[in-house]
């Protein structure tokens, strides 16, 4: 899955997947595909997206699975570091 958030310049990206990681148990992977700082977004501000692989070891994953994990990513994030998804 793919996940875009907005935060400020400030928030340290391996902070950011650091925190995705221990927020979901079947994330088990996370990627940084794109940082974004321009017009669209304020000036104070950056976009950074995100390659999430989820997995369980003992069985196939489906979109029921995998939702609820990534609520809770989203929770965290916004909590910790005021992110909003993009």
């Amino acid at each position: 899955r793919d996940l875009a958030v907005i935060v400020d310049k400030s928030v340290a990206v391996q902070d950011m997947i650091d925190l995705i990681l221990s927020s979901a148990k079947l994330c088990e992977r996370v990627e940084l595909f794109d940082i974004y700082e321009g017009k669209q977004i304020a000036a104070e501000k950056k976009s950074v997206a995100f390659s999430l692989a989820f997995r369980a070891q003992n069985r196939t994953l489906s979109d029921k699975d995998i939702e609820p994990q990534l609520a809770k990513i989203i929770k965290a994030l916004e909590v910790n570091f005021g992110a909003k998804l993009r």
